[in-house]
């Protein structure tokens, strides 16, 4: 009976070394796990903005970073803009510079439709659109591309009006520069939203010499309608997408 007492108490101990050697120890992060690109990729956005002098992007605006195949000092910042119920009269405050970019592309269309009166073959003339001090180091910054510009009618306007404004009535829009090479083309033909959209085609979006050292861009549109808007109404939501070209400093 002993020598069963002895044999238990050591099959007892053996058990329970056993399951102690199993026991492992849990940790809960404090915060999510990020890989180390998705570190890099935000430390250069943020870097690139502050050097560029620049405020933080606002939460209405996306953002991704692509490096550069060729240099591995040059990156693109790739945003997305998007505004809503659009005033043409009003400025808003935007701390961003590359937001106040889209925004003064988006609001000189919008100035474009505001013109819509006589012949079919609207005569608009020049366009000024205001570029505000950006306080860009040309240094960092060495592109400035539009490459993307989407306008609709604003949802609580489409609602309020029975869903009937679209912009059927207009056969085309070209925007272009003074020396008359386009930058942006709208044709009626090719609209695949069923007139409730205007997504222009970008010719040459590439407009960093005309912002750069300027206080205003000049443009010419050539708008063509085949009758005169449903509404009266111009309020607007939108989205330019920029791709801007940094060279960071170290």
């Amino acid at each position: 009976m002993k020598s069963f007492g002895k044999i238990l108490l050591l099959t007892s101990v053996i058990c329970l070394g056993t399951s102690c050697l199993k026991q492992t120890e849990s940790i809960t992060p404090l915060s999510d796990v990020r890989t180390l690109a998705e570190l890099q990729r935000e430390s250069m956005v943020n870097t690139a903005l502050l050097a560029a002098g620049n405020n933080e992007l606002s939460a209405s605006t996306a953002s991704t970073v692509e490096a550069s195949k060729s240099d591995p000092t040059l990156f693109y910042l790739n945003m997305k803009y998007n505004i809503n119920n659009m005033d043409v009269y009003q400025t808003a405050h935007i701390p961003n510079s590359f937001e106040q970019i889209g925004n003064s592309f988006l609001k000189a269309l919008a100035v474009i439709f505001l013109k819509l009166s006589g012949s079919k073959t609207i005569n608009i003339g020049t366009v000024d659109i205001p570029i505000p001090d950006l306080n860009l180091d040309f240094q960092i910054v060495k592109s400035i591309k539009v490459t993307r510009i989407y306008l609709e009618y604003n949802k609580d306007l489409m609602s309020s009006t029975g869903n009937v404004a679209d912009f059927s009535y207009i056969n085309s829009l070209n925007l272009a520069r003074p020396d008359k090479s386009q930058l942006f083309t709208y044709n009626k033909a090719n609209n695949h939203c069923q007139q409730k959209c205007l997504d222009f085609t970008i010719i040459n979006g590439n407009v960093f010499d005309l912002i750069k050292d300027a206080t205003s861009v000049k443009v010419n549109p050539t708008l063509v309608i085949s009758s005169f808007p449903k509404i009266s109404d111009l309020k607007l939501d939108g989205q330019i997408d920029l791709q801007i070209g940094l060279k960071l400093p170290f």
